[in-house]
C-alpha cells in the first residue's frame, strides 16, 4: 500500500492513455491527458477534506475551449474525490483550467 495514495493516483492520470487497458479502449474509455509538461508539482489534504493540487505548466496546455478544460478539470477532481476524506478540490495556479 502507498504512503500518498492521492498523489499517485493523480500522477497515474497525469500519464493519461498509456495506462489504459485495451478492454477500457473498447469500451471508449478515454483521457484528455498526458499533456506535455503538465505536472503535480504538491498537494495538501487539509483537515476540513479540501485537497490543494498545485500543478506546473510551462506550455499552457490547460488552457483552451470551455469544453476541453472543463473535461481536464473533471476528470482530476473526480479522480481526487475517490478517496473519502476529499471533500473538495482546489487548483493552483489559479490560472489553471481557463478558456
Amino acid at each position: 500500500m502507498s504512503k500518498t495514495p492521492i498523489k499517485d493516483t493523480i500522477e497515474l492520470l497525469l500519464k493519461g492513455k498509456e495506462n489504459l487497458s485495451e478492454e477500457d479502449l473498447q469500451k471508449g474509455i478515454t483521457s484528455e491527458f498526458p499533456l506535455e509538461g503538465f505536472k503535480l508539482k504538491s498537494l495538501n489534504l487539509k483537515d476540513d477534506g479540501t485537497l490543494i493540487l498545485e500543478f506546473e505548466d510551462p506550455l499552457n496546455k490547460t488552457v483552451g475551449g470551455a469544453c476541453r478544460v472543463g473535461i481536464l478539470w473533471f476528470q482530476i477532481e473526480q479522480t481526487a474525490k475517490q478517496f473519502n476524506q476529499v471533500k473538495e478540490v482546489k487548483f493552483l495556479p489559479e490560472t489553471l483550467f481557463q478558456p
